[in-house]
């Protein structure tokens, strides 16, 4: 809102020449006067918008959790403790949900690990079986062997017929297979009882791991309050069924003692690069009527939405000229971080440097007419 100081350039040579006539007003004078006063206007114009910037676009932020069940399937709300806009602490009770199917999973796989434990000596059983075959097949292909090779010799003595020397090959080749057979076994006897991780059989860890994902199932059946806060609206009832990962209700975290009292301004890039850190500052906001509240720059945030480049197999499009310009945020810390200030307020905020003191000035009369205006302005 530049009007003011039209209306006091205005004032000032309408009090002097017309109101108290203190100086006669000539042609010469006049044309002096209409050229000097838009000159005058535009340089602290500029000098304001460059060396301390104003934003009509102050917003208060608050920080908002979803809360979503974590459980590894749906489940049914048995209990709703949380109530709308009650404050509540980190660790609170939000809801609960009914744990008893869960619990009936963590039963169920108690069984099984006891089961699998029990295991374990049965395959050393089995590897050991798998030993003795192995040493039968090995001992019936020896025996096999010597009879092929006995009946060989006699065939070549002519004592034997070439039919008994056949049986006796056929005899071999089956020992042989069956020997095969038995060292198999053995060898997948062996691998099941030495799998291990570590130092445990992999299907009792297996079962383990599943125990203990099904009793962080009835752990999460009690959703608690992330920090302290409260939650905006609650929509959900008892026996409805959440679904884990999906949002059941909002959650306002109240900010900690480093984030209170901040609030976020956004500038033009034509001004912005006249804010630093560490700059003082001034912020209205229409439910403060008349106040101005100073403030500091702690960060400035040099990135847009638009600069952002997406992550794809796509070319990004280059940004269109016709969209709106960009406007660049700047965080604001208040000196009275216990201001009442509701989530979404808006105000004004000015930032002011060492450069051009006297546009600062005009800077804060425009931002105090601003304030004062809020009276007018306030309930609309």
């Amino acid at each position: 809102m530049q009007w003011p100081l039209f209306l006091g350039y205005a004032a000032i040579v309408w009090l002097i020449f017309v109101k108290l006539k203190l100086i006669r007003l000539s042609l010469t004078l006049a044309i002096v006067l209409a050229a000097a006063g838009p000159i005058l206007f535009f340089y602290v114009l500029y000098a304001m918008n460059f060396y301390h910037p104003g934003s009509s676009d102050v917003q208060v932020l608050r920080r908002v959790v979803q809360i979503a069940p974590r459980t590894s399937k749906p489940g049914r709300v048995a209990e709703v403790l949380a109530r709308a806009n009650a404050p509540m602490k980190k660790g609170d009770t939000l809801f609960n949900i009914d744990p008893q199917p869960f619990q009936f999973e963590v039963e169920r796989l108690k069984a099984s690990l006891a089961a699998s434990q029990q295991g374990v000596p049965e395959l050393k059983a089995a590897l050991d079986q798998a030993n003795a075959s192995r040493q039968r097949a090995e001992a019936q292909t020896a025996l096999a062997q010597q009879t092929y090779d006995r009946n060989v010799q006699l065939f070549s003595r002519n004592v034997v017929a070439q039919a008994t020397v056949d049986s006796a090959k056929r005899d071999l080749d089956a020992a042989v297979q069956s020997e095969a057979g038995a060292r198999a076994a053995e060898e997948r006897a062996r691998l099941e009882l030495t799998s291990t991780i570590g130092g445990e059989n992999t299907a009792v860890a297996q079962v383990r791991q599943q125990l203990a994902s099904a009793e962080n199932d009835v752990t999460e059946t009690r959703v608690t309050a992330p920090c302290d806060g409260f939650v905006s609206n609650v929509n959900i009832l008892p026996g409805q069924i959440v679904s884990p990962g999906s949002a059941v209700m909002p959650f306002v975290c109240d900010v900690d003692d480093e984030s209170r009292g901040k609030i976020a301004a956004t500038f033009p890039e034509g001004t912005y690069l006249g804010i630093s850190r560490g700059s003082p500052a001034e912020v209205i906001f229409p439910m403060y009527p008349g106040l101005v509240f100073t403030a500091k720059v702690v960060d400035t945030i040099d990135i847009t939405s638009g600069g952002q480049i997406p992550v794809g197999g796509v070319i990004p499009a280059i940004t269109s000229s016709s969209n709106p310009p960009p406007r660049f945020a700047a965080i604001l810390k208040l000196d009275d971080p216990n201001l009442r200030l509701p989530a979404g307020a808006r105000g004004e905020a000015a930032v002011y440097s060492d450069r051009v003191p006297f546009a600062g000035v005009f800077r804060k009369g425009l931002i105090r007419t601003d304030t004062i205006v809020n009276y007018v302005m306030w309930g609309t």
